[in-house]
């Protein structure tokens, strides 16, 4: 399985929430990623979606590379119609 696939096919899924709401992925890393143990959390508002990632730096970058890759995906499709 192409886990790039699989987050792709993950934010493409809430299309209104993907075309009509501003996406935000957050990094924060801890002091101590010992103590603290990696975790993500979703919130969803009217208008906005944040992705907060806890002390996985991968994680943040594969999310921050899949909405890039999106959001260049959609440039594109904008470009060949206007």
């Amino acid at each position: 399985m192409n886990i790039f696939k699989t987050f792709e096919t993950f934010l493409k899924e809430p299309l209104s929430i993907l075309k009509d709401n501003f996406i935000q992925i957050v990094s924060i890393q801890t002091g101590n990623i010992f103590e603290n143990k990696p975790s993500v959390d979703v919130s969803l508002t009217k208008n906005k979606a944040q992705i907060t990632v806890v002390n996985n730096e991968k994680l943040y970058n594969l999310l921050s590379l899949v909405q890039m890759r999106s959001q260049k995906k959609e440039a594109e499709k904008e470009k060949v119609k206007g």
